[in-house]
């Protein structure tokens, strides 16, 4: 919205020019005019007029009838326009005096202040009639905003200086000349039309507004649904007040003050200066457009990229995203739906691919009936839960916005959209996107991945919480959230921390929208630590203090991941780094990719495919199974009708449970027996309703007789009396029904059932232990979880039902599939390795439906997982769906923890017979995961029914060191480096050399270790892949690596001079700088056992002493600082890399060296 016309010679000047318009007018302008002008005429008519112009000349493009009226009628407006100024201060200024700005009835009336500024000029208009009023409009409008831009008024008065000039432009009648035009403009479109009034929106196009530099739509109003030239020509009048309400006038004054601080950064005075001139709320220039109204069914805005990431699809540009709901358009830019979601893109045969996410569409904003205006109305139950658009409609919007786009010479675009009801697209808008185009255009071949850090200053000075392992880098900072689980997720607000014992993946959409975690216990390598790296996001772990972590639950605090420190209070921020330039990125012999489990990280990190040897050497699955949203067990179970006795076996063990440790309170006195204050027999008589039979005196003896065998059974069961409150069990109990031989019969029962529901004992007693069980089940939260059990069959229904999908399966396989297809798009032309699901009994029991299916594992890391479960049917129909249907031949498979040969060779079988995927067929490879003791030992074996290995390090060094990579009293021991872990690596590496098949890395190992990172670069790996923050480190070191020409006989002594440095170093920096200068192995290792002998000895001369827990410790501290650094500088790493090459088959170091060439040659020429 600049002003390129602040006073009347200058737009005159304008006019002078030849711009006479086919209408006879120079207020008037049609579509021809503009493109006529070119682009000159964009300063004249507004981005919004000369966009339109534009793709109304579009082939196949359909937009509505409209005519520009230009700024330079607005200049007309308020040049030879008066008001009485005092009168608009005294009118204005009481009204605002009579006015509680703070009451709820005013803040949540969001027409408030539109209607405010008009009965302010209407008022002013009645009390003026027949005044004088000799003050210039744009005199007076100067004079109110003068020093607005840079001044530190608040609100209110910011608001003041908005209200008195919109009612002062208000009360004014519109010049002749102007009124005239407006009106005219609307006749005309009438009699163009061939038809009578119809209605048009009468909408702001300022200056600037809507294009290619600046978008900030929305600051002016927009009036829809108006009919008549009367009320045409006052909602001109509307727009006119509407370039000085507070949101357009606080934008400006933004723009300013940030400009200012920037050249106080900069040095640089005409930064400010620029901006005073461009943004000068003087030099406000506003024209409008009238366009038809189209009656729209559905509506809805397109752009030719991920709007979030920028990402344009594949390498044709093809992507189109889509949002749409019912009715106008203005519900989905002003947030009133979530809209349903449609990305379209194309294959390589050129048809579309269309992707849905249902979105929640609850109202709709709809015309007025014989009036003009809008209202929100409620969209019928049936319909929320059905897709906005049709089955080719994405497609048809999906053309028109990529012919728009080409128009525009390739940009991307941001389009508003309506379908009628007669099933024909408009596009009622186009603007150039902003904020990606300027990026693209500025940086073409630069990420920015900057991230936020804690000033230097303020972490020195700051109050520590909490302290623990920086698993990510970066800040973040809000209100702590403590969550128990993640049943908790609705706690978890956007820019909450996400605090808990452990993070699991069905935490991850809380952690998604959080600003930081932090997580009691875990490694570099848990959950927590790679989920935030992959989110970006800061996180700090193994806090190892849960009791202060759950006292900070409400307070705000600022997580710094970087240092691994939690510290009190909201502390400053900086952004450092991050930017990734392709361009700069070196050449490798080894193909360096990315791990990945986001697709909103996916889209933002596209470009990444221009990188000649990328490729996603991970994808993992689990993150995606958090969109599913639950067991894929719960899921069948709802197709096939038995979900609810699922759902009735486990409440029956929860009930059980309750019941126990109802009997367990009562045993040691923490809650009163049942049967304290009520006598047993008493209970029993009403309970089988002896009273009727002891009133026959005939039936007496029989009476008697029931009776002992009653209270026989009633005291020998009085623990399950006692504990429960089904009035069933109680009579069956009593009765003997359950006993062997019992005559017993249903009928019976239900009859004493029914008799003894009327007894105000038995009603008494039952409720006094239904009392005492939700007593026990809330203090034991157990209530919570048979709540929560009890809602599974409802929350799946209305997770299927509210995502748009007809069945569980039918949910599973789109919902996965299209988040593969979205991946596959983002890095189209790149191998991505899908890891099928590797969910542990733990992670799978806390998705919905969950507890249902999964057992409690003492240990789940050696438990239940991988391809031990089988690969579920549908996971592979997904992974199909997304090949085949959605066009990602790109997208490979990777079966995770393959225990035995056995299991390899089922589970390719299975694929094959059952579900058609072939190595080699349409482009697909099927990879190993080799992360077992087993996979490396026999590499060969597993090797030849595989088209390749990913090492995976984490669960390879857990398993190989026996580790729980989650115990942080075992932090030391686990480490990728030891010679156990190495020989696993390398045998794998070289294995893959041997039989010419590809072998890459995905574990944490090479992220974490400088010397893994050149180990596996010397031994001739093919690919490794790091999580994204990470990537240009590791690109570069191993540029740096590979400069060297170590050849990979030289391995060994590379690790031995890599340690001896680390070692060295290490001396030095503890004060040991006598054995820093020891060079022989066997001379740093008698130095090791020497110290560790003499702590020995200090630690047996303190036994029994005040002083032997410190002995104990200092001995601990040194084991743990100098043992694997001194067996590492000491070990005979030529003898390990030897005996891998040996294990792999090969003979030689030429032998190894010739299979290497070989190998390269084929993955460069792929």
């Amino acid at each position: 919205m600049r002003g390129r016309f602040p006073r009347k010679r200058d737009y005159e000047a304008f006019m002078s020019m030849d711009t006479m318009n086919e209408t006879g007018s120079r207020f008037i302008m049609t579509g021809a005019d503009i493109v006529r002008i070119g682009e000159s005429a964009e300063m004249l008519v507004g981005g919004k007029n000369y966009n339109t112009a534009l793709i109304s000349r579009v082939e196949g493009i359909r937009t509505p009838q409209f005519r520009a009226i230009p700024a330079t009628a607005f200049h007309v407006v308020l040049d030879e326009s008066r008001v009485n100024a005092s009168l608009v201060y005294d009118v204005v200024d009481r009204a605002m005096a009579d006015v509680d700005w703070a009451s709820p009835a005013v803040a949540s009336d969001h027409g408030f202040f539109g209607n405010f500024v008009r009965r302010a000029a209407a008022e002013i208009r009645e009390r003026g009639a027949g005044k004088s009023a000799s003050t210039c409009l744009r005199d007076f409008i100067n004079q109110v905003v003068h020093g607005f831009a840079e001044s530190q008024e608040n609100i209110d008065q910011l608001r003041r200086r908005s209200m008195l000039v919109q009612a002062a432009i208000l009360s004014i009648s519109l010049p002749a000349e102007v009124d005239e035009a407006v009106r005219r403009a609307y006749r005309d479109m009438c009699d163009e039309a061939g038809e009578g009034e119809f209605p048009v929106a009468v909408r702001s196009s300022a200056a600037g507004e809507d294009s290619r530099k600046k978008a900030f739509a929305g600051l002016q109003d927009t009036f829809l649904n108006i009919t008549g030239e009367d009320a045409v020509a006052e909602a001109y009048l509307w727009d006119c007040a509407s370039a000085y309400n507070l949101r357009s006038m606080t934008y400006r004054r933004e723009a300013i003050l940030d400009a200012v601080a920037h050249a106080e950064k900069e040095g640089d005075p005409s930064i400010a200066e620029s901006a005073r001139k461009e943004w000068a709320i003087e030099n406000t220039a506003l024209s409008v457009c009238i366009m038809r109204m189209i009656r729209p069914v559905v509506a809805g805005t397109a752009f030719s990229a991920d709007t979030a990431t920028g990402c344009r699809g594949t390498t044709r540009n093809d992507l189109v995203s889509i949002d749409s709901s019912y009715g106008l358009g203005e519900s989905i830019v002003g947030g009133m739906v979530t809209p349903d979601k449609f990305y379209v893109f194309q294959r390589d045969d050129g048809t579309d691919v269309v992707l849905r996410f249902m979105g929640r569409k609850t109202v709709r904003m709809v015309y007025n009936e014989g009036d003009d205006g809008t209202h929100i109305e409620s969209v019928p139950a049936d319909e929320v839960n059905k897709w906005a658009l049709g089955e080719n409609q994405p497609i048809e919007v999906a053309h028109g916005v990529r012919a728009i786009s080409k128009a525009y010479g390739g940009i991307i675009m941001d389009t508003e959209f309506c379908i009628d009801d007669k099933q024909r697209l408009w596009f009622v808008q186009a603007r150039p996107e902003t904020r990606w185009n300027a990026e693209l255009d500025e940086h073409p071949y630069t990420i920015f991945m900057r991230r936020k850090e804690v000033l230097p200053e303020a972490a020195a000075k700051g109050e520590v919480l909490l302290s623990g392992n920086g698993a990510s880098r970066g800040a973040g900072q809000g209100t702590v959230r403590f969550l128990r689980s993640a049943l908790e997720l609705n706690r978890i607000h956007p820019g909450d921390i996400l605090a808990a014992e452990r993070t699991d993946p069905d935490m991850v959409p809380g952690m998604r929208v959080a600003s930081a975690i932090i997580a009691n216990v875990g490694g570099d390598t848990s959950h927590a630590a790679i989920s935030s790296r992959e989110l970006g996001i800061a996180a700090v772990i193994g806090v190892q203090n849960p009791l202060a972590m759950r006292a900070m639950d409400g307070m705000p605090v600022t997580v710094d991941g970087t240092r691994g420190l939690v510290y009190r209070g909201l502390l400053p921020l900086c952004d450092v780094g991050g930017e990734l330039d392709i361009s700069k990125l070196p050449a490798t012999r080894t193909h360096v990719g990315i791990v990945l489990a986001d697709v909103n990280q996916a889209l933002f990190l596209s470009r990444l495919r221009n990188v000649p040897d990328f490729e996603v050497g991970l994808l993992r699955a689990e993150f995606m199974l958090g969109n599913i949203g639950a067991h894929p067990a719960a899921l069948e179970a709802y197709d096939n009708g038995t979900l609810e006795g699922f759902v009735e076996r486990r409440l029956a063990e929860l009930e059980d449970q309750v019941s126990r440790r109802v009997s367990e309170q009562i045993a040691v006195g923490q809650v009163l027996a049942p049967f304290a204050e009520v006598q047993l027999k008493p209970y029993v008589v009403q309970l089988m309703d002896m009273a009727s039979l002891y009133a026959n005196t005939s039936s007496v003896p029989r009476a008697e007789a029931l009776m002992a065998e009653y209270m026989q059974r009633a005291e020998m069961n009085q623990e399950t009396l006692q504990t429960s409150d089904d009035l069933r069990t109680h009579i069956r109990v009593v009765m003997g029904a359950d006993e062997p031989g019992s005559t017993v019969t249903e009928e019976e029962v239900k009859a004493a059932m029914s008799a003894a529901s009327k007894k105000p004992l038995v009603q008494e007693v039952l409720m006094r232990i239904g009392a005492i069980r939700r007593s026990v089940a809330a203090r034991t939260h157990l209530g919570k979880e048979i709540e929560e059990v009890r809602s599974i069959p409802e929350k799946i229904e209305q997770l299927i039902v509210s995502n748009g999908h007809v069945s569980g399966r039918d949910h599973y396989i789109r919902t996965l599939g299209r988040n593969l297809a979205l991946f596959a798009m983002a890095f189209y032309g790149k191998d991505i390795v899908y890891r099928t699901t590797d969910f542990k009994s733990n992670e799978y029991r806390n998705l919905l439906g969950g507890c249902l299916f999964e057992h409690n594992e003492d240990n789940p890391m050696l438990g239940y997982r991988g391809v031990s479960r089988d690969i579920h049917d549908w996971e592979i129909e997904a992974f199909k769906r997304a090949r085949t249907l959605y066009g990602g031949t790109n997208l490979m498979l990777m079966l995770p923890f393959v225990r035995t040969l056995e299991q390899a060779r089922s589970m390719r079988s299975y694929l094959a017979d059952v579900h058609g995927l072939k190595s080699g067929e349409d482009g697909l490879k099927i990879l190993l995961m080799s992360e077992l003791p087993s996979n490396a030992i026999l590499a060969r074996q597993f090797i030849s029914e595989f088209d390749g290995f990913s090492i995976g390090s984490n669960d390879m060094t857990q398993m190989v060191l026996a580790t729980d990579r989650d115990n942080a009293e075992l932090a030391h021991i686990y480490d990728e480096e030891d010679p156990a872990v190495v020989w696993a690596i390398l045998t794998t590496i070289f294995t893959g050399q041997k039989f010419c098949k590809k072998v890459g890395f995905c574990g944490q190992g090479v992220a974490n270790s400088v010397i893994l990172r050149g180990m596996v670069a010397i031994a001739g790996i093919v690919s490794a892949s790091v999580v994204p923050d990470t990537y240009m480190r590791t690109k570069a070191d191993f540029a740096a690596v590979e400069a060297e020409n170590i050849p990979t006989s030289g391995l060994g002594q590379w690790l031995h001079r890599q340690h001896a440095a680390k070692l060295r170093d290490l001396l030095e920096k503890h004060g040991y700088a006598d054995a820093a200068r020891l060079t022989e192995s066997a001379d740093i290792r008698a130095w090791y056992d020497e110290e560790v002998g003499r702590l020995h000895k200090e630690l047996a001369a303190c036994f029994s002493t005040p002083f032997e827990h410190d002995a104990r410790h200092k001995l601990a501290e040194f084991r743990r600082t100098f043992h694997k650094p001194v067996t590492y500088a000491s070990w005979d790493w030529d003898a390990t890399v030897f005996d891998a090459l040996q294990q792999a088959g090969f003979a030689s170091w030429e032998e190894q060296a010739e299979a290497l060439r070989v190998q390269r040659e084929k993955f460069a020429a792929e």
